[in-house]
């Protein structure tokens, strides 16, 4: 006798329609999807009733730093007068006037420290880059102004049960159970944190408000991805190691909590969530190896994304990067990528 779950929940997804899966044969297909699917998506990530202010987000900065070719300085921003979060910006040195800028989302780790090269006592890093291969020191060097914010849950912006333990501990598992419990999901939270974040970009003296992108790893893919389903001032997109299916990956391997959206399964597919981003400009990157986002569902989300884009003349928009190796950055297409549509 089989005692096994599997089979059942294969047949719950089996039965699930997924009723804003693409399906558009015309633009007016298409414009009609995009709204429902998108107005979807916002009730399922629970972003109704999270706090936006009126006026521009304060920002206070705690440190400025010369270092090689860039200057790296750390702000507090406050996104809601309960909740201010740390966020390290990168300038090129000498640059002036209202600049490309970069949103960069780190994954699951300790945080904002590992994309600017820093340990998570603050100290500089040496030996191995780690997963996320310092990819934001990588960005100023190509000469974009980098924002990288510690999401919520990670870092320095855990809950304060966190605060004693290691760097490397997350505050996902309550975080996440807490916003359920009250209508909203931990993904949904920190598409509101980066939209907040756009917020104060949009009338900086150093970000032009036209030439913003995001680019996120893993979790920080989701993200990335997410805002940018849902936010047109993103300009430009790479979600690295993390475009696939909810079948083949989230539901199929141990993954955090804070990717879990309820009902998001009834409305869509992850393809289709990311379709919406069509037709900015999207790169996707994924290793032939990654063992939590397998390459096979990995090129069919790239296959059912590029249909969006060819509905809508917008082939040179989409572009994607399958490399040797597991779950990291690659970002050999990516930086060229980002300068071709938001340094031009």
């Amino acid at each position: 006798m089989n005692w096994l779950t599997d089979s059942f929940l294969q047949r719950l997804y089996d039965q699930t329609e997924q009723q804003h899966r693409f399906q558009a044969h015309t633009r007016e297909n298409w414009t009609a999807w995009h709204q429902d699917l998108r107005q979807a998506f916002i009730t399922d990530l629970g972003l109704a009733g999270l706090p936006r202010t009126a006026d521009r987000p304060r920002a206070t900065l705690l440190e400025e730093v010369a270092c090689e070719g860039y200057i790296r300085r750390r702000i507090s921003l406050e996104l809601c007068p309960e909740l201010s979060i740390p966020i390290y910006i990168l300038s090129p040195a000498g640059s002036t006037g209202l600049q490309a800028t970069v949103i960069a989302c780190h994954g699951h780790g300790y945080g904002s420290r590992d994309l600017v090269g820093l340990k998570p006592d603050g100290t500089a890093k040496d030996g191995d880059p780690g997963y996320q291969m310092n990819f934001a020191l990588e960005l100023v060097r190509h000469g974009f102004l980098v924002v990288v914010p510690e999401l919520i849950g990670f870092g320095d912006a855990r809950l304060a049960e966190e605060g004693k333990s290691l760097m490397e501990y997350s505050s996902c598992q309550r975080m996440a159970s807490n916003l359920l419990m009250l209508g909203h999901t931990l993904a949904g939270v920190r598409v509101w944190q980066v939209q907040t974040i756009l917020d104060w970009l949009c009338s900086s003296a150093e970000a032009d408000p036209e030439r913003i992108g995001c680019m996120g790893i893993s979790g920080g893919g989701l993200v990335c991805a997410f805002a940018a389903a849902l936010d047109s001032r993103i300009r430009a997109a790479v979600v690295s190691g993390y475009a696939n299916t909810f079948l083949g990956s989230v539901m199929a391997k141990h993954h955090c909590i804070d990717n879990f959206i309820p009902d998001l399964l009834r409305h869509a597919e992850m393809p289709d969530v990311i379709g919406l981003i069509a037709p900015c400009p999207l790169l996707v990157e994924s290793g032939s190896e990654d063992p939590i986002f397998p390459i096979a569902s990995t090129r069919e989300a790239i296959e059912r994304i590029s249909a969006v884009y060819h509905l809508l003349d917008a082939n040179e928009r989409f572009d994607f990067e399958i490399f040797p190796g597991a779950h990291r950055i690659w970002g050999e297409k990516a930086y060229p990528w980002l300068q071709k549509w938001l340094q031009a």
